[in-house]
C-alpha cells in the first residue's frame, strides 16, 4: 500500500469516535439499561471514574451517541477541563444544548424566549453564545433543574436530554460544586414532574472521593463505574479488528507484544496501533514491526506527556538520571514494579541519597505510583510506555558526543561537537563487543521473569548501545 494512500483508523491523542469504540460492554449495558426509565421521566446520574488514559471521554462519547441514536435524546457534551467556576459551567451547559438543537424546526420557540440573551459568533454565526445578565444567571444556576425541565418540554420530537460534564477535576476542589449538585439532583428528583434527563460526570478517582469529603450525601446520587485496564482479550480483539479493516495480517508474537505493552490502557493501544500501522510496509505485521512501533509510541508518549513535565518541574540532574536508569531496566518488563534495592548497584552516592525525595516528586507529578501490590517501597510507572521513553533518552545521551547540561529545563551544548557520524575505531568495537557479551550473559543469568518474546527489544537496545553512535542509534531505535 502506497503511503500516500494510507489512512490510519487509530486515533492517538484524542477521544475515540463512537463507531470505532471497542470494549467496556459490561459497563455500557449497566448504563443503558436505565435509559427506558429516563425516557419515562425518571432522571438518572452516572459517574465515570478512572486514571488518565483509561478512556473516560471515549466511553462518554459512545454513551452519548447511543442515547441520541437509540433513545432520541438531545445530547450535550461539556468539556470542562480546567473550569473551576460554577457560573461558567452553567453557561457551557446551556450553550451546548442550544447549539445542538438550533437545526430543529421546533427550536425557534426556545430561541425567541431567550433572544435577548444570545448572540451568534464565528463564520456566518455558526456558534451560539449564551450571555444572560448576572442576576438571571444566578437564578438559572439556583434553579437549573426547572430550567432544563422547561427546555425538555419544548423538545417536540425528542424524548429526553443527556448531558456529559467531562472532567470535574477542577470543580471538585471546593465544596461549592458538591453542594450545588446535591441540591440540583434532589430538586430534579422530588420537585420536577416528568424529567427525562440523564447526567454523566467523569473524573479521576481521587476527585470523586473529594466530592464525598465535601458532602458525604452526594455520592449516593450516582451510579458509579470505575474504568480499569482492558483485558488482554479486549486488546487483542481491538488490534485484530482494526488491522483486518486494511486486510493486514498480524503475527501471534506481534499481537502479544502490542497487547503486553498496551497494559490495558486505551490511550496506549491507540498510540501503539498507529505507530505500528505506519511502520509496516508489507501488510504483514511481524514482531519487528510491533517492537519498532512500540519504541516509536514510547517516544511519542514521552514527548507529549513526560518531556513538558521534565522541562517545567524537574531541575535535579540526579532525578533525571534516576528516571533513565529505572527506565532502561523496566523497558523490557511491561507492567513490572521496582524497588530501590534493585538499583543499589547502579546508583551513585548522590542518587541514592535523593531516591526517597525523587519517588515523592515523581508520584506528585503522576509519573510513578505505588505498585498495585501496595507493598511498602514498591513502585511502578503510571504508563508502561514511559520507561521506553526514558530508555531512548538514556541511549541517546550515552552516544551524544557533545557534553550537555540540564539547567532550568534547557539542554545547552558545551564545547565543540565531534563528528556525529564518526565510526568507532576497530579497537573500540572489539572492546564494546566484549562489553556486549558481558551484558548479554548478565541478562540471561538474571532472575527477571520476562516473557521470552519481549527479550528481543532488550537485544535491539543493547545492539544499538554497543555498536553505534548517536545518528545510527536513533535510526536503529525508530527504523528497525
Amino acid at each position: 500500500m502506497n503511503i500516500s494512500e494510507k489512512e490510519s483508523l487509530f486515533q492517538p491523542g484524542q477521544p475515540v469516535s463512537p463507531d470505532r469504540f471497542k470494549g467496556r460492554e459490561d459497563i455500557i449495558q449497566d448504563i443503558v439499561k436505565y435509559f427506558p426509565s429516563v425516557k419515562s421521566g425518571n432522571p438518572q446520574h452516572f459517574f465515570i471514574t478512572g486514571k488518565r488514559g483509561m478512556g473516560k471521554t471515549s466511553l462518554a462519547n459512545y454513551i452519548s451517541d447511543f442515547a441520541r441514536n437509540n433513545y432520541s435524546m438531545v445530547t450535550a457534551h461539556i468539556m470542562n477541563d480546567g473550569v473551576h467556576d460554577m457560573d461558567e459551567l452553567v453557561i457551557q451547559i446551556i450553550e451546548r444544548i442550544l447549539n445542538n438543537i438550533r437545526s430543529e424546526k421546533w427550536s425557534e420557540k426556545i430561541f425567541k424566549l431567550i433572544d435577548n440573551h444570545i448572540e451568534t459568533v464565528g463564520f456566518k454565526g455558526i456558534n451560539i453564545k449564551f450571555k444572560p445578565h448576572e442576576d438571571e444567571l444566578k437564578n438559572i444556576k439556583d434553579n437549573l433543574a426547572f430550567y432544563l425541565a422547561d427546555l425538555v418540554n419544548d423538545f417536540k420530537d425528542k424524548d429526553g436530554l443527556f448531558i456529559v460534564i467531562d472532567d470535574i477535576n477542577g470543580l471538585s476542589e471546593t465544596p461549592e460544586f458538591a453542594n450545588w449538585y446535591k441540591s440540583f439532583a434532589d430538586t430534579l428528583a422530588t420537585s420536577v414532574k416528568d424529567a427525562p434527563i440523564c447526567i454523566m460526570l467523569t473524573g479521576y478517582p481521587e476527585k470523586f472521593k473529594r466530592l464525598y469529603d465535601h458532602n458525604p450525601s452526594v455520592n449516593r446520587i450516582f451510579h458509579t463505574h470505575e474504568l480499569k485496564g482492558l483485558s488482554d482479550e479486549d486488546i487483542e480483539n481491538f488490534y485484530t479488528s482494526i488491522f483486518s479493516t486494511y486486510h493486514m495480517e498480524v503475527s501471534a508474537d506481534a499481537l502479544e507484544s502490542m497487547t503486553e505493552y498496551s497494559s490495558g490502557m486505551p490511550t496506549m493501544m491507540q498510540e501503539i496501533g498507529d505507530a505500528v500501522f505506519w511502520k509496516d510496509t508489507d501488510e504483514f505485521i511481524d514482531n519487528n514491526d510491533a517492537l519498532s512501533g512500540i519504541i516509536e509510541a514510547g517516544n511519542r508518549i514521552g514527548l507529549k506527556y513526560l518531556q513538558p513535565l521534565l522541562d517545567n518541574k524537574i531541575r535535579s540532574e540526579n532525578y533525571l538520571s534516576l528516571f533513565k536508569k529505572i527506565g532502561k531496566k523496566l523497558a523490557i518488563r511491561p507492567n513490572s514494579t521496582f524497588t530501590k534495592k534493585e538499583f543499589e548497584d547502579v546508583l551513585n552516592e548522590s542518587e541514592s541519597k535523593v531516591f526517597k525525595d525523587f519517588i515523592s516528586r515523581a508520584k506528585k507529578l503522576g509519573i510513578i505510583e505505588l505498585a498495585s501490590s501496595k507493598k511498602q517501597g514498591e513502585y511502578q510507572f503510571t504508563n508502561q510506555l514511559y520507561p521506553i521513553y526514558f530508555l531512548i533518552q538514556a541511549v541517546l545521551e550515552e552516544h551524544w558526543t557533545c557534553p550537555t547540561t540540564h539547567k532550568q529545563g534547557q539542554n545547552k551544548q558545551e564545547g565543540n561537537c565531534k563528528n556525529q557520524s564518526q565510526k568507532p575505531e576497530k579497537g573500540k568495537i572489539q572492546n564494546k563487543n566484549k562489553l556486549w557479551q558481558t551484558q548479554k550473559h548478565q541478562y540471561h543469568n538474571s532472575q527477571i521473569n520476562t516473557n521470552p518474546k519481549t527479550v528481543t527489544i532488550l537485544l535491539i537496545f543493547f545492539l544499538c548501545n554497543t555498536f553505534f553512535h548517536r545518528s545510527w542509534v536513533w535510526k536503529c531505535l525508530l527504523s528497525i
